[in-house]
C-alpha cells in the first residue's frame, strides 16, 4: 500500500512540473554581410602536339573570319 502511494506521489510530481517553451522572433531581421572576393589563377599545361593542333585550328578560324567570301 505504501509503495502504491509513493508511486502515485512521484507520478503526480512528474506531471505537475511541465516546462513551458516560448519562441519569439526578433524585432529586426537577421542581416548576413557577405563581402567575399574570389580570385582564381588557372594554369593550363599541354604537350606540344596538343598546342600545335590548337594553334592550327585558331589560325584557320582567324583566316575564315578575315575572309568572309570563302
Amino acid at each position: 500500500m505504501k509503495l502504491n502511494l509513493l508511486f502515485a506521489i512521484c507520478l503526480l510530481n512528474l506531471t505537475a512540473c511541465t516546462p513551458k517553451i516560448q519562441l519569439e522572433t526578433p524585432a529586426e531581421g537577421i542581416t548576413i554581410n557577405m563581402n567575399v572576393v574570389v580570385d582564381h589563377k588557372i594554369d593550363v599545361k599541354m604537350d606540344k602536339a596538343s598546342q600545335a593542333i590548337i594553334s592550327t585550328s585558331e589560325n584557320e578560324e582567324k583566316g575564315e573570319a578575315s575572309n568572309p567570301t570563302r
